[in-house]
């Protein structure tokens, strides 16, 4: 028996109502997803404008940087240390390390901190010299434990002798001694680089190692390592990577030949110790870094992990690089710049970081990206904090270097690809909604009144 057709039809108007049932959902939920996507891109624009985090001046301490420092010793307290370890060989090492030497160059910036960051930087310097921060590093490898743990160490040794402008004499004195194993390890090597793990060498190891020596000669007023550092720089100098003429990132271990091409990452550790060991070589090593490394991502300056026209992969070192780009290398560029005279590098790179970093402060805390990543922080507090120790401005620029003011303006046009599409939609419904009305009335005026 054939179906009645008011029940065909209405079965068929309860399937359409429906159907655009689902559909006026679907089209809300897209709604709703394109305003969220709207103002989280909104957000973003307008925070590119906030004020940067570094100070204009290097006898300045960053508005914030008490709040870091507390965020990242709540941190450390918390054992974290030992969580970064799992993430990367040194995790445990650079923890203590970058946070006691934040503290000693925040001193450098307003001596009132000096007894303070004495006290903080010396708790730094036992997990240094504990079994766990030892424990990475090969035994058998001279100065002690390698060219890494010894130069790192000493390094922070010298930062916490020049708060105490060398009156601590036991200080001076371990000092001293640490200072001259690695003396005679760099006369006995037959490479400037020395070896920090059995494979290989990374030249950026020996930098801080080179620096402690020049702390030293300068807060004694004696030349005692003189020689040994003049003779470095030359041996180092006959070394670079004939690609960028810069430091290389690795080298043969015996002889310090077979160099690696230069890359961000040690670069803008040995650009930050430079300026205190040879002012000159220090600013042309870093116009040639800027020549080669420089570039930007989504209009915001950056840095690459490879020199430009050479491709890579990222590593343990670099960590992952997006696009080429590296963001440890561009964290700690931030403070490399400042170092050099690059103040419009350095704070474009500052209020990128405020905006993707997502800071969040309470309290006398402050961290970024909800503190997940604490050696991230620490290592942002210690860009935020950077500056020479002993060196003026002779390592400066003649000129400034160029950065283009309106940067983020290919943000803002980048941005309206995804602004577009939710504007056109909302224009068309408004257009055809002002279309239906102006049919309506028109229909009205045509139809000719009732008698």
């Amino acid at each position: 028996m054939a179906q009645p057709v008011c029940s065909r039809h209405l079965k068929k108007t309860k399937a359409s109502r429906r159907h655009m049932k689902t559909w006026f959902s679907t089209k809300r939920l897209c709604f709703t997803f394109w305003i969220i996507a709207a103002a989280v891109v909104l957000f973003f624009n307008v925070r590119l404008y906030t004020s940067t985090p570094l100070a204009d001046d290097a006898n300045r301490v960053p508005a914030t940087l008490s709040s870091q420092l507390n965020s990242n010793r709540i941190a450390l307290n918390s054992e974290t240390a030992s969580q970064m370890q799992q993430l990367f060989p040194e995790g445990y090492y650079l923890s203590y390390l970058f946070h006691g030497l934040t503290w000693v160059e925040l001193a450098m910036r307003n001596p009132k901190y000096s007894a303070e960051a004495i006290e903080q930087a010396e708790w730094c310097l036992t997990h240094l010299e504990s079994k766990q921060g030892r424990a990475p590093f090969p035994k058998h490898l001279p100065p002690n434990h390698g060219m890494f743990y010894s130069a790192w160490k000493c390094h922070l040794r010298a930062g916490i002798a020049t708060v105490g402008e060398g009156k601590d004499t036991a200080q001076m004195q371990r000092l001293r001694e640490e200072c001259d194993a690695l003396s005679d390890a760099i006369k006995k090597s037959t490479t400037p680089f020395l070896r920090s793990y059995t494979a290989s060498a990374w030249p950026c190891d020996s930098v801080p190692g080179i620096h402690a020596l020049s702390t030293y000669d300068r807060l004694t007023g004696k030349r005692r390592y003189h020689q040994v550092i003049t003779n470095w720089l030359a041996a180092a100098t006959r070394r670079f990577d004939p690609e960028t003429g810069l430091l290389p990132h690795t080298a043969n271990g015996r002889t310090g030949t077979d160099v690696s091409v230069a890359r961000a990452t040690s670069q803008v550790i040995m650009l930050r110790l430079l300026p205190d060991i040879d002012a000159n070589l220090a600013k042309n090593q870093y116009a040639l870094f800027r020549d080669r490394f420089f570039t930007t991502f989504l209009g915001a300056p950056c840095v690459l992990e490879y020199p430009s026209g050479i491709s890579g992969a990222g590593d343990v070192d670099s960590g992952p690089l997006i696009f080429g780009r590296s963001l440890s290398a561009t964290v700690l560029m931030m403070g490399v710049a400042q170092i050099y005279g690059d103040i419009d590098f350095a704070n474009a790179i500052g209020q990128a970081g405020e905006t993707v970093g997502l800071p969040w402060t309470s309290a006398d805390q402050k961290s970024y990206f909800a503190g997940i990543l604490p050696i991230g922080d620490i290592m942002v507090a210690y860009a935020h904090v950077a500056r020479p120790w002993f060196s003026t401005e002779q390592h400066h620029p003649e000129y400034p270097y160029p950065i283009a003011r309106n940067w983020r303006w290919k943000t803002h046009c980048l941005s309206l690809l995804i602004l577009l599409p939710l504007a056109w939609p909302l224009s068309r419904r408004r257009l055809k909604k002002r279309a239906n009305q102006n049919r309506q009335v028109h229909s009205d005026e045509t139809i000719p009144p009732v008698i």
